[in-house]
């Protein structure tokens, strides 16, 4: 499966240590996303190109994020996907 950011509408991101805030321009909403889920919304965000799953967890483990597996990815890109944030594709 594929993902990528949803078009219709412009976020935000501002960085406070390990936490992030999203404002969804959207919905008018403000969201705190914790290390892993702002870790996997950048990578999202800076692809040219809808991204795999598969590539989004390496990219993670990579990375050094700490107790990351398929569950976890899961959860946030169904997170990420509830917030109109991201789509499947």
């Amino acid at each position: 499966m594929k993902w990528n950011i949803c078009q219709h509408f412009r976020v935000q991101l501002l960085v406070f240590d390990d936490q992030v805030v999203l404002f969804h321009h959207g919905s008018g909403e403000t969201h705190l996303l914790d290390r892993k889920a702002s870790f996997i919304l950048s990578i999202i965000l800076d692809s040219k190109a809808p991204i795999t799953e598969s590539v989004l967890r390496i990219r993670a483990i990579d990375e050094g994020v700490e107790n990351f597996d398929q569950q976890s990815l899961t959860g946030i890109l169904d997170a990420l996907q509830n917030l109109q944030i991201i789509k499947k594709i």
